[in-house]
């Protein structure tokens, strides 16, 4: 879990890239790859972007990480049908303004923001395919415009046999969080600085009888511009940019249509591109993790995968200790109706860490549901938090967020959006140790 409000890309979080989901993965370690039985349709979302996708560089609510196949559907607003161009595939595009009150500690603002929107995705045959891309243009009140976040993704999946089949997808996204927003670690900022992620992933599933095994490779690229102070004064973050491969494989057996078991392991790779002042020493290495788990399905009304297992992680620096923690991962979904969905996730990882210190365990829990009341009215809930243990004994720290939204249909193009989002961390290494955030946003989506 991250705090959308920045999305994990300020100068408070050196471990960008976090590697331990592959392709078709979400927190938890809850996977699903390409279904290998062509007599169970597996198609990637068809539908333009969601009216209710919210702003990810000026929210505080929580973000999740990209997915190449999610293993359920959330409940979505009612939307008009995207232009359906038959062979050609189908394309939707839309445009979102909104309007937002943001309260800091004792500060205020008011922001503009303009998201438009494009979707493109084709389903026949053997080979499914979907594109996206979007952009949150912020305008406060006092400052000037900004590209809050901007994302472009493909994802393509491919079936090679009933058995078998290929997953890849590939994003590219930006984002710049307010000078005052909570990912900030420095106090007093002109301008945080602008972060871009790059990731690709390839991954592929075989069914043998009762046996699945599937296997994914990733490579991530990030980038972490200056920020600037209010005096002028430039810092650099060049050296939170880094470059990760990884790799993992996953075996399971099915004991029986509701209950399985798995065992998977990954392994995989941070180059920092320079050496972090806080510590002394450059934060690339190894990292390596083995699980073992459960997983039940009960219809697709009730999902649960719950794992455990150990991970290391091993520095190029002799003055960095190596490192081992024990990681829990949990994620279930409870769907009684077609309008209603609860998810919640527990997931561990042991990151490089961040500051003075070295590898971190780090903890993350999100929950969301979602109800669609009426063909005119949809609810959602979600609330998270997460938090650092460094493995050298020093201070935790912690993110809180929560929000609550609704999506009301006007129209069959128009849809109207309220939100209130809070969002409060705590990061006794930072300028400001503690920050929160209050937003209330609302506005009108058009979609076509």
């Amino acid at each position: 879990m991250t705090l959308a409000q920045g999305d994990g890309s300020g100068t408070d979080n050196p471990d960008l890239l976090r590697g331990s989901l592959g392709v078709g993965c979400r927190p938890g370690t809850l996977c699903q790859f390409p279904a290998p039985d062509l007599a169970v349709p597996f198609t990637l979302p068809a539908a333009p972007l969601p009216l209710s996708t919210p702003e990810p560089a000026t929210s505080a609510a929580v973000a999740a990480p990209p997915e190449a196949a999610p293993a359920s559907e959330p409940v979505q607003p009612a939307v008009a049908a995207p232009v359906d161009t038959a062979d050609w595939g189908e394309l939707g595009y839309g445009i979102a303004l909104r309007g937002a009150y943001v309260r800091s500690g004792a500060t205020e603002r008011f922001e503009m923001l303009t998201i438009p929107s494009v979707s493109y995705s084709r389903s026949g045959g053997t080979t499914d395919l979907a594109l996206n891309a979007s952009a949150t243009l912020v305008a406060p009140q006092s400052d000037d415009a900004r590209v809050g976040a901007a994302n472009v993704s493909a994802d393509v999946v491919h079936r090679l046999s009933p058995s078998a089949g290929l997953a890849f997808n590939a994003d590219l996204a930006l984002s710049q969080d307010a000078p005052d927003g909570l990912s900030a670690d420095e106090a007093d900022l002109a301008s945080a600085p602008v972060s871009v992620l790059g990731t690709a992933g390839l991954g592929y599933t075989h069914r043998f009888g009762n046996f699945t095994v599937s296997g994914a490779g990733d490579i991530a690229r990030d980038w972490v511009g200056e920020a600037v102070q209010a005096d002028g004064t430039v810092i650099d973050n060049s050296h939170e940019g880094a470059t990760r491969y990884g790799g993992e494989l996953r075996v399971a057996y099915e004991l029986t249509p509701i209950v399985g078991v798995f065992g998977q392991g990954a392994v995989g790779r941070t180059e920092f591109d320079g050496v972090d002042p806080d510590l002394g020493a450059s934060r690339s290495g190894d990292d390596f993790e083995l699980r073992g788990g459960i997983t039940t399905n009960w219809s697709d009304v009730v999902t649960l995968e719950a794992s455990i297992g150990s991970g290391w992680r091993m520095f190029d620096a002799d003055a960095i200790p190596e490192a081992q923690t024990w990681l829990y991962g949990v994620s279930a979904a409870y769907r009684p109706t077609t309008t209603t969905e609860f998810t919640a996730s527990f997931d561990t990882e042991l990151t490089p860490g961040q500051g003075g210190s070295g590898a971190s365990a780090t903890y993350g829990v999100d929950v969301e549901a979602r109800h669609r009341a009426n063909s005119w009215l949809a609810l959602r809930a979600s609330a998270g938090t997460q938090w650092a243990v460094p493995e050298d004994g020093s201070a935790t720290s912690r993110s809180y967020s929560a929000g609550l939204g609704a999506d009301f249909t006007v129209s069959q193009h128009t849809t109207a959006t309220l939100d209130y989002d809070y969002g409060l961390r705590e990061d006794p290494a930072a300028a400001i140790a503690s920050r929160d955030e209050h937003r209330i946003s609302g506005g009108v989506s058009l979609q076509y």
